[in-house]
C-alpha cells in the first residue's frame, strides 16, 4: 500500500531526526520508493521542508498548548504534532479537518490511542486560535526574531550587529519565502528567447532575468529536470548570484580556466560556454563520484574542452602553477546564504563553523598559485558571514603582496569598485552570496 503525503513527510522528519538525513537526500533517495502520486509527492516535500524551516516557531506554539514539556513527548508523536501545526498555521488552503485528522491518525499509529487523543487536543486548540495565536516571547528582539522566523539565535544576533534589527528582520523574512527558480541558458546551443519558446512547447513558462544576461526565471513549478530541454542540455538550474563568478572573470575564448571546487559544476559550465569551446578548462573536486557526475553534465552541455580531476584543493597541483588565466575559487562554507533553500542549515551550531576560515584560506592560497602574472581569480561563497568572506580575502592579501583587489565587473549595477560585494536575498532577490575579484600583478 502506497504511503500518504503526510506519512511520507513523517518518514522524512524521522530520518532527519534519527539519522541526520538531509531533506534533499530523503527526497532524492528514499521518497521515490514510497509510491506517491506526483501531487502527493509535491505535498510531502512541502510538508517536510516547511516543517523543518519553521520548527522553532512550531515548537513554541505546541509548548503554549501542551501540558507536557516538549522533551517528554514521544519523539514521533511530536513529529506528528509538528506536521499538523505547520499545516494549520502556514498552509491556510489545507482544510482544518484534513490537517488535524490525518495528523491525529499518524500519532495514534506512533503511540496508540492516548497519543492520538493528546495530539487531537493540542491541534484542536491551535486550529481554534490560528487567527489569534500567542505572541512569541523572548528577552530581546533578536531572541524573539530567532523563534518567530526559526533561525539560530547566534546568527540573528550577528546579523543584528551587522545590519541592524529592522534589516535583519527583512533578511529573515526573505529566508522564509519560496526562492525564485532560475537557470543559466546554454548559449552554445540557443538564446534565452529561444529557450523560453522551447519550454513553452512543454507547457512551462519562463521569462528573462531582469538584470542577468543568459539567465531565465521560471514561472512554472514541477520537476524541471524531467523536461526535454534539460535532457538536451539547453539549461542548467542555478541561482543568479551563483552565476556571477565567471562573469566577474570576463572569460574569453582561448583562455585557460580552472575551477578548484567545481561540483556540482554550474560555474564550470558557464566558464566553458564563455570559452566557446576554445582553450583549456579544468574542473577539480575532492569527491570522485561528484567528478563523474560533472563529466556527464559537461558532455550533456557540449563542453568538449572540459577535463575533470579528483583533487584536494587545499593543496596546489604542481602542473598548474602560474599557468592559468582565470581561476574560480568557490569554497566550501557555512551555507548561511541559502537558508531559504536548505532548511537543515538552520541547525548548524556556531562552533561547527570555526575551522572554516582556515580551510577557505588554504584553498584560496592554492588556487591563487595557479594564476599567471596578470591573471585573475574570483573568491566566492554562499554565506554572508564576514569571517568567511572579506576577512579571508584580507588575510590572503596581507600575506600575498603580488595580488590585489580589482574592480568587480558584473552585469547591470551589481558590480563594485572596491573589488567585492555581498548579495542578500532581501536586497537583491538572490541567494546570500559573496564574491571578490583579485588580480596577480604583472612582473616588473
Amino acid at each position: 500500500m502506497a504511503a500518504s503525503a503526510r506519512s511520507a513527510a513523517l518518514e522524512g522528519l524521522k530520518a532527519w531526526r534519527l539519522r541526520g538525513t538531509w531533506p534533499d537526500q530523503f527526497v532524492k533517495k528514499e521518497l521515490p520508493a514510497l509510491g506517491l502520486s506526483p501531487k502527493d509527492k509535491g505535498l510531502s516535500v512541502q510538508l517536510l521542508y516547511g516543517t523543518i524551516q519553521n520548527l522553532q516557531r512550531i515548537d513554541f506554539y505546541i509548548g503554549c498548548y501542551s501540558s507536557v514539556k516538549l522533551r517528554k513527548i514521544m519523539p514521533q508523536v511530536l513529529d506528528c504534532l509538528r506536521l499538523g501545526v505547520y499545516q494549520l498555521v502556514f498552509l491556510q488552503k489545507i482544510p482544518v479537518s484534513a490537517a488535524v485528522n490525518e495528523s491525529v491518525n499518524l500519532a495514534k499509529k506512533a503511540g496508540g490511542a492516548r497519543a492520538g487523543g493528546f495530539a487531537n487536543a493540542i491541534l484542536r486548540k491551535v486550529a481554534s486560535q490560528r487567527e489569534n495565536l500567542p505572541e512569541v516571547t523572548g528577552e530581546d528582539a533578536p531572541s524573539r526574531m530567532a523563534v518567530y522566523y526559526s533561525h539560530p539565535l547566534w546568527f540573528v544576533r550577528r546579523m543584528a550587529v551587522l545590519l541592524g534589527e529592522e534589516e535583519t528582520r527583512e533578511l529573515l523574512e526573505a529566508d522564509n519565502m519560496p526562492p525564485p527558480v532560475t537557470a543559466r541558458v546554454n548559449r552554445l546551443r540557443l538564446t534565452g528567447e529561444e529557450l523560453i519558446a522551447r519550454l513553452a512547447e512543454e507547457g512551462i513558462t519562463a521569462r528573462l532575468h531582469p538584470w542577468l544576461p543568459d539567465c531565465i526565471v521560471f514561472e512554472t513549478g514541477g520537476d524541471l529536470t524531467s523536461t526535454r530541454c534539460f535532457a538536451e542540455g539547453l539549461f542548467y538550474i542555478q541561482d543568479a548570484a551563483s552565476q556571477l563568478p565567471p562573469w566577474a572573470l570576463e572569460i574569453r575564448p582561448g583562455e585557460n580556466v580552472v575551477d578548484v571546487c567545481a561540483a556540482p559544476g554550474g560555474k564550470t559550465l558557464i566558464a566553458g560556454q564563455m570559452q566557446q569551446g576554445q582553450g583549456r578548462l579544468i574542473a577539480m573536486d575532492l569527491h570522485p563520484f561528484k567528478c563523474r557526475q560533472l563529466e556527464e553534465t559537461g558532455k550533456r552541455m557540449g563542453l568538449s574542452q572540459l577535463s575533470v580531476r579528483s583533487w584536494d584543493s587545499t593543496a596546489a597541483a604542481s602542473d598548474l602553477l602560474a599557468q592559468v588565466d582565470k581561476v574560480i575559487c568557490d569554497v566550501p562554507c557555512s551555507g548561511l546564504g541559502i537558508l531559504r533553500k536548505k532548511a537543515d542549515i538552520r541547525f548548524k551550531k556556531e562552533e561547527e563553523l570555526l575551522d572554516l576560515p582556515q580551510i577557505q584560506g588554504k584553498i584560496l592560497e592554492a588556487a591563487a598559485s595557479y594564476c599567471r602574472p596578470g591573471g585573475k581569480l574570483v573568491y566566492s561563497t554562499c554565506t554572508i558571514l564576514p569571517e568567511e568572506n572579506q576577512q579571508v580575502v584580507e588575510a590572503f592579501l596581507k600575506q600575498n603582496k603580488e595580488f590585489s583587489l580589482c574592480p568587480l565587473v558584473l552585469p547591470g549595477d551589481m558590480g563594485a569598485e572596491e573589488g567585492y560585494r555581498t548579495f542578500y536575498p532581501h536586497k537583491d532577490g538572490t541567494d546570500g552570496f559573496f564574491i571578490a575579484c583579485l588580480r596577480r600583478n604583472q612582473e616588473s
